[in-house]
Parts: C-alpha cells; sequence; structure tokens
C-alpha cells in the first residue's frame, strides 16, 4: 500500500520536513524541481526543446522556475509566464524566479503581456508545465486564473502538472471551476487522494511520486492499494485441503424474479475459494437458474418460516452474504434486521439489505454480534446517510469514513476508485477497474467475493482484498470499455489468485 496525504496532511509533513531534517524550504524546492525535471526528461525526451512555464506567486509557482532552471542548464529554451504580480512572489519562490533573468531565461508576467501572448506561446510550446496551484487550493477558479486554465488546456503540447493539475482538490478530486487536462503528474512526497477520485482521476494522467529528498510518509490514515498486497492476503493453502476446511458461505439472497443475485454472488463466492455455497432464496423458479451452478446448494425460503430457516442453515456456516436481490418487502426487511444484528458469523450487507437498514437507520450496525461490511454504491449511500446521490460524490472519502463511524463496521463505497473504510477512520483506495465493469451483477459479485474471503480474514482486510481482486479481475475479462458479463468477472477471479499468492 502507498501512502496517500491530504491536504492538511501534505502541510503537516512539509513543516515537519524542515524541522526534523534541518532543511531549509528552499532545498524542498530544488528537490521537487530537480525531481520534476527528471521525470519529465524520462517521459518527454523529444519534447524539451521550448517547455512554456507556467506558474502563480507561491511555492507551486516556485516548482515550476526550478523546473525552467535545470531545463536551461540541460541546454534547452524554456519560457516562464508568472500569472499574478511580480510584487507578490512569496517565500522560496521569489529568489527563484529572480535567478532565472540572468541565465536568459524569458520571463513574461500575464497582466503585462496579455492572454493573446500567451496564447501564441502555448501555441510555440513543446511541452506545458502546470505550476498554479497545488494543494493548497480550495476555492473556486474564475476569471482571469479561469481563462488562463482553459488556454493551458486547449493547447497542443502535452501538460505535466506538479503536484496536482491545478482546480483539482487535493482531498476530494472535485474540479474547482476548471483544471486542465494533464498528460503526467508529478505530486511531491505521497500521491494525494484527489488523483484517484474523478474527476480529478481523469485529469492527472499517469501518476508518479517525485521525492523531496527526505523519507517520504511509510504509513498514513489513507493508503493505495496495489496488486502486490493481495499476495500476504492470499496464502496457499495446505496439500491436505477440503471443501469443509476451505469453508462455507451463506448468501441469503433472491425474492421472486431476482434469484440472478444471488447466482452471481454465490458465482464470485466460489471463484473467490468459498468450499461450499447455500443459496437461500425466496424465488420459487429459483431451482432452473441454479441448476447451471450445480456446486450450490439450494435452500428454498418461504415467506413464513424464511427466518427459521435461514438461521438454521447459517449454523453450519462460517460467513454470510446477504441482500443481493433480496426483495423490499416486510419478509426481506425482517430477515435483514434480525440477520444482521443477530448472526454472530461475519456478514457482507449488500443491495436491498441495505436499503432496509436505510429505513432503519445505520446506527443499528453498532450493536451487530459479528463483524459486518457494508458494499453500498452512491445511490445506496446517500440513502443511508440520508443526503443526496450528489453529496455522497462530492466528497467520496469523507462519505465512505462516515458509513464506517455511523454504523461501527466496514464499508466499501463502490465505484470508480472505491474506497474500503474502517470505524477506527483508517481508509484505502482502489485504483484498479475498468468502465466495462458498469453491468448489471458486478456488485452481486463482489458481495459473494468478500463473503469468501470472510472465511479467513478480517473485514477490513477481507473487504480491502475483494475489492481489489474483483477490480482487476474486471479487467482481466474485459476486451473493451463495455459488452462484460457480470459473470465473466467472476470466472477471471482463479487467474488473478494464481498469479498473485505467496508461497
Amino acid at each position: 500500500m502507498k501512502p496517500l496525504l491530504t491536504r492538511a496532511e501534505s502541510r503537516d509533513f512539509d513543516a515537519r520536513a524542515l524541522t526534523d531534517h534541518g532543511l531549509a524550504g528552499i532545498t524542498l524546492m530544488e528537490n521537487a524541481g530537480r525531481g520534476a525535471f527528471e521525470a519529465m526528461r524520462e517521459h518527454f525526451p523529444q519534447r524539451l526543446e521550448h517547455v512554456v512555464c507556467v506558474g502563480g506567486p507561491g511555492q507551486n509557482g516556485g516548482d515550476a522556475w526550478v523546473v525552467a532552471r535545470h531545463l536551461i542548464g540541460a541546454g534547452f529554451a524554456p519560457e516562464v509566464w508568472l500569472v499574478g504580480e511580480v510584487a507578490r512572489l512569496r517565500g522560496d519562490a521569489k529568489p527563484n524566479w529572480e535567478a532565472l533573468g540572468p541565465l536568459g531565461v524569458p520571463q513574461h508576467v500575464l497582466g503585462e503581456r496579455g492572454l493573446d501572448a500567451f496564447r501564441l506561446a502555448l501555441a510555440r510550446a513543446t511541452l506545458v508545465v502546470d505550476g498554479l496551484f497545488g494543494t493548497g487550493l480550495d476555492r473556486p477558479l474564475v476569471g482571469e486564473i479561469e481563462a488562463v486554465i482553459r488556454l493551458m488546456d486547449a493547447a497542443p503540447a502535452p501538460c505535466v502538472a506538479l503536484d496536482l493539475p491545478s482546480g483539482v482538490d487535493a482531498d476530494t478530486g472535485a474540479v474547482l471551476g476548471v483544471a486542465p487536462q494533464a498528460a503526467l503528474t508529478l505530486t511531491f512526497a505521497a500521491a494525494k487522494p484527489g488523483l484517484f477520485q474523478y474527476p480529478g482521476a481523469g485529469l492527472a494522467g499517469r501518476v508518479e511520486v517525485v521525492s523531496l529528498g527526505v523519507p517520504g510518509p511509510t504509513s498514513a490514515p489513507l493508503s493505495l492499494l496495489e496488486r502486490a498486497d493481495l499476495g500476504p492476503w492470499l496464502t496457499p493453502r495446505r496439500a491436505d485441503a477440503h471443501k469443509g476446511s476451505a469453508g462455507r458461505v451463506l448468501v441469503v439472497a433472491g425474492s421472486p424474479g431476482k434469484s440472478g443475485a444471488a447466482w452471481l454472488a454465490a458465482r464470485g463466492a466460489f471463484r473467490a475459494g468459498a468450499g461450499l455455497v447455500h443459496v437461500a432464496t425466496r424465488d420459487p423458479d429459483a431451482a432452473s437458474l441454479m441448476a447451471s451452478l450445480p456446486e450450490a446448494m439450494l435452500v428454498r425460503l418461504a415467506d413464513d418460516t424464511a427466518r427459521e430457516r435461514v438461521e438454521q442453515r447459517a449454523e453450519t456456516c462460517d460467513a454470510l452474504v446477504l441482500g443481493p436481490g433480496l426483495g423490499l418487502d416486510e419478509v426481506g426487511r425482517a430477515l435483514t434486521l434480525a440477520l444482521s444484528l443477530e448472526q454472530s458469523r461475519p456478514m457482507v450487507i449488500d443491495a436491498d439489505a441495505l436499503t432496509h437498514l436505510a429505513q432503519a437507520g445505520l446506527e443499528i450496525l453498532r450493536g451487530a454480534a459479528g463483524a459486518r461490511v457494508l458494499t453500498p454504491h452512491p445511490g445506496e449511500a446517500a440513502r443511508l446517510l440520508g443526503c443526496s446521490t450528489r453529496e455522497v460524490q462530492a466528497d467520496r472519502l469523507a462519505s465512505a469514513r462516515a458509513l464506517a463511524a455511523r454504523s461501527g463496521q466496514v464499508a466499501v463505497l463502490k465505484g470508480a476508485g472505491s474506497i474500503i473504510a474502517s470505524p477506527t477512520g483508517e481508509a484505502r483506495i482502489c485504483d484498479f477497474g475498468t468502465p466495462a465493469m458498469a453491468t448489471a451483477g458486478s456488485g452481486d459479485v463482489l458481495a459473494g467475493v468478500v463473503g469468501a474471503l470472510l472465511l479467513d480474514l478480517p473485514a477490513f482486510d477481507a473487504a480491502s482484498a475483494g475489492v481489489v481482486l474483483h477490480a482487476l479481475a474486471g479487467e482481466e475479462a474485459a476486451i473493451a470499455d463495455r459488452g462484460l458479463l457480470a459473470r465473466e468477472i467472476a470466472d477471471a477471479i482463479p487467474r488473478i489468485l494464481a498469479s498473485s499468492m505467496t508461497a
């Protein structure tokens, strides 16, 4: 896992770098700018001839001025544009700006030259460096600065963003008015969560971390999941393993006409390693569908005895998946409340069961008898939190943490850049996946996968491993950005397992 730093944490890291290592701020700026130049030389070796570096009067602009100095030192011909007044240059940015004139770097102040001259400069550029705003931006960009960014975005040359594309919120990924499309984002010390949440993630291009010349953070409350994280979570089984030792999952899902969701969850559980999967469903026609998954054990439920039958079967199982296609009627509600509160086995709560919990109040899960993993999509999360889907998506990290804090359980906020949050405040982001996974039943498969992993792992790790495994399987199975079937995601999971397990 790679640590991610929020706006406030980035500020604290910089402050500690100065005090703990006895460095001057100008040294950190020099290291940042030099590292950015070296990365540009690696990724764009044929585009360094005439780089236009654009910056404001603050520290992010100072990083851009250092890049320009290293460019001219390497024999190239950069030019720099200051968006703001020279008199407002401050901190370590000021001496770095002043050093450029004697070196022969053309210096332009936008207020003196105007937007037309800036447009012409961008048209001649072989590469554009965006050093306008870093992590500190927390307000919408309007007026002249908005026009500047739109011109940068329209320039024919690729854009390299320093720390973040200017206009992207470091914490949420929201676009504060306008932001350029970067081909490469060089972020300092550690990556920022806004680079892995949309729309910011879509504007960042390739993201690389540039060192400030001091040890970077080794841990943080928020982390970015990596494929290598799967290995320690997916250790090989003993040679004498059998279906009983592999673990039993009970999927409580499916109401009349909705047993497909149960079938997909069961398939996901099998593919992720469950030895036995029992499917308890209220759909009277489920047998014909489940015949295509003969490995699963079908438990038919009548409405008047559903709770009793499920509780009896749960006694023989090790983990539960509750909710896919369960139904929004009173029987589904009674099953949800009884099982989610009273069942001691670890449990995934998904789909219709989440809707019942939203009506009952998320806080009731604080009294649950066992560990729970909630897997809402943004609309379900909005119902659970009592807000709009737009509000959930505006700050997905805060929303995921609120779900976990209110319930006292692990929460997975699904979607591009899925977030897994624990009730302690720790959270993880999964950056894997493909738009092809936007298909019916994908979430049902995920619920089954996490249910199977709950057989061996604590809830937070099971949820994290399940999200990564599911996303990588989607990438593996997808041929294009659409046309993927949910069952194909499930069937790709063993290939990801095979390539991820540690000996």
